[in-house]
């Protein structure tokens, strides 16, 4: 016999539904600081242009395919980073996580491509593309989710937060440089 009696031993007790709402309201409390982000829209020449001239100097050092940044938003999880060596190569990525590195990013003023991971965060992802819309239309976005189909992808483009690209996975560089490579050829 054990000296420690099964009704005796420590239980945890888990309130899925606090869990759950507290995961929401995390979510609308980003979904809110996000939405009332406001990019900047132009360069004034202050150290934080570090962001726009490394691209600048990474684009006459680096022969690539096609020459335009595309930055990578890791926001909240490490799929880009730990995904680098499936993305296609010899093009000009730039892997940020925080909002304050995404806003430098976008003080670029030629074409470029934003890639984001819907499946971390949507509503965020919305309303950053929402203004990456209608404030630059020199950056293209590319989402990319588990479950976007086709025809979800034609939905969500023609809303206010739409994409210029839409990528399903599982990940495969192929498939990405063609969407990439499509999204260019828009431009």
């Amino acid at each position: 016999m054990s000296s420690v009696d099964e009704d005796d031993k420590p239980t945890v007790v888990l309130d899925l539904n606090a869990l759950k709402q507290k995961q929401k309201q995390q979510e609308d409390d980003l979904a809110s600081m996000v939405s009332g982000l406001e990019f900047n829209a132009s360069t004034n020449g202050d150290e934080s242009d570090h962001f726009v001239d490394e691209f600048l100097d990474k684009r006459a050092d680096t022969p690539s395919k096609l020459n335009f940044p595309i930055i990578l938003f890791d926001f909240q999880s490490d799929f880009f980073k730990n995904s680098q060596s499936l993305l296609p190569e010899g093009y000009n990525y730039k892997i940020v996580s925080t909002l304050p590195e995404l806003n430098q990013c976008l003080k670029y003023k030629e074409f470029q491509l934003v890639i984001f991971n819907f499946d971390v965060n949507p509503k965020a992802i919305n309303q950053l593309t929402a203004q990456i819309k209608q404030k630059m239309p020199h950056t293209k976005t590319m989402i990319m989710a588990k479950a976007i189909s086709p025809e979800k992808a034609k939905l969500h483009a023609s809303t206010p937060s739409g994409a210029s690209g839409y990528f399903q996975f599982p990940f495969n560089a192929e498939k990405l440089e063609k969407e990439i490579l499509k999204i260019h050829s828009k431009n």
